[in-house]
């Protein structure tokens, strides 16, 4: 076994925003063989396994379709090159991801889109 770090921010909790966002970080003990996890106990049952596959293909063919039926009503998923809102959203979580706050990320991506905004 190895000690592995992981560390994140919580913005919202419960519905609501968290203001300011709130950092943490922790470790646990991350396996490194199949061994290690028999030794512990933990390996999953044949049961297990059955789930996690059947789960895995059920996401993915409800993926398909959910997509298959958004397409069929003519719903286009935005993307940075046609959508300026979306181009807008990703440069304010830019902005604040480098330390700015939320007015002042807002300001700087509304300025650098400008014309594009007012179209």
């Amino acid at each position: 076994m190895t000690t592995e770090k992981f560390n994140g921010t919580i913005e919202s909790a419960y519905g609501s925003p968290v203001s300011p966002a709130l950092k943490f970080n922790g470790t646990f003990e991350a396996f490194q063989t199949a061994d290690e996890i028999k030794a512990a106990n933990e390996y999953p049952s044949e049961a297990d396994i059955i789930d996690f596959v059947n789960n895995k293909r059920k996401a993915n063919a409800r993926q398909k379709e959910m997509q298959a039926t958004l397409d069929a009503a003519g719903y286009v998923k935005p993307t940075l090159e046609t959508d300026v809102q979306l181009q807008l959203r990703t440069l304010i979580k830019v902005f604040v991801a480098s330390g700015k706050s939320q007015a002042e990320a807002q300001t700087i991506a509304e300025t650098s889109l400008g014309a594009k905004l007012a179209a």
